[in-house]
């Protein structure tokens, strides 16, 4: 793989920062979300066609275009101003109002300012993407583009793109209608994952926390798992579906 163009560094805030960090994100959000997360499409496309080609799943083909997928940075963005320390601070809150007290959407607007803090940083907008599905009212649209967005931010650290990320980015494929990008997204996500058995669950925790709108695109990658011989013997991994066999709602597994 050749070695990455130099990034330009994107510009830093005076301190202290003289912004209103969740004014800024929303305005990110509505205004220059949509066209960035377009451009970022476009890479992420040949990755999510590179895994749905085969009859079998070829891992070395996913990685490989996961790999040429990142783009240097919206120019818009590298000029706006970060301020990496307050993002990471506002990140590490919104985790412990999640993990700690259960508060969604206390994490959510944690996570809002942080990304108006660094919209640069692929974790803090990642984490935003998955907090917007925990939102009430959901904010599919949302996640998707800041999934994009993540997952074509250059970083060393996630050569391949987060698995978060394209966990993502496969739930809110589905829940806004992109059948065919969510079945691809969840065919990545069992190439670039260490366990094939532990993204099958995280699958059927997708399915119990979002329902029904997930199970096409799910039941596709457990057939393909199927059918390369991958399924490592997981009650997740099965096929048929264990909620296929079961008169039992399904549960959040944990």
């Amino acid at each position: 793989m050749p070695p990455a163009a130099p990034v330009p560094a994107p510009t830093p805030f005076p301190d202290p920062a003289p912004i209103d960090f969740a004014t800024r994100a929303r305005e990110l959000l509505a205004n220059q979300l949509p066209r960035i997360a377009q451009h970022s499409e476009r890479s992420v496309l040949r990755v999510l066609f590179a895994a749905g080609t085969d009859d079998a799943l070829h891992d070395e083909d996913v990685r490989q275009a996961a790999a040429a997928m990142r783009r240097v940075p919206d120019e818009g963005l590298l000029q706006i101003g970060v301020a990496p320390a307050d993002a990471q601070s506002l990140n590490d809150a919104a985790r412990a109002a999640l993990l700690r007290r259960g508060s969604a959407q206390e994490a959510a607007e944690l996570q809002m300012r942080a990304f108006g803090a660094n919209p640069l940083d692929v974790e803090i907008a990642g984490n935003l993407a998955l907090l917007q599905l925990r939102r009430r009212p959901l904010q599919a649209d949302s996640a998707r583009q800041l999934a994009l967005h993540a997952l074509t931010l250059p970083d060393a650290r996630h050569p391949y793109g987060r698995l978060e990320d394209w966990t993502t980015l496969a739930i809110a494929s589905a829940l806004t209608g992109r059948e065919r990008d969510a079945r691809q997204a969840w065919l990545v996500t069992v190439a670039l994952a260490p366990s094939v058995q532990r993204q099958c669950r995280i699958a059927a925790d997708a399915y119990a926390m979002f329902g029904e709108r997930l199970r096409p695109s799910i039941e596709s990658m457990l057939f393909r798992l199927r059918e390369a011989g991958r399924t490592e013997s997981s009650p997740f991994c099965g096929w048929p579906p264990f909620w296929a066999v079961s008169d039992s709602p399904p549960v959040m597994l944990r």
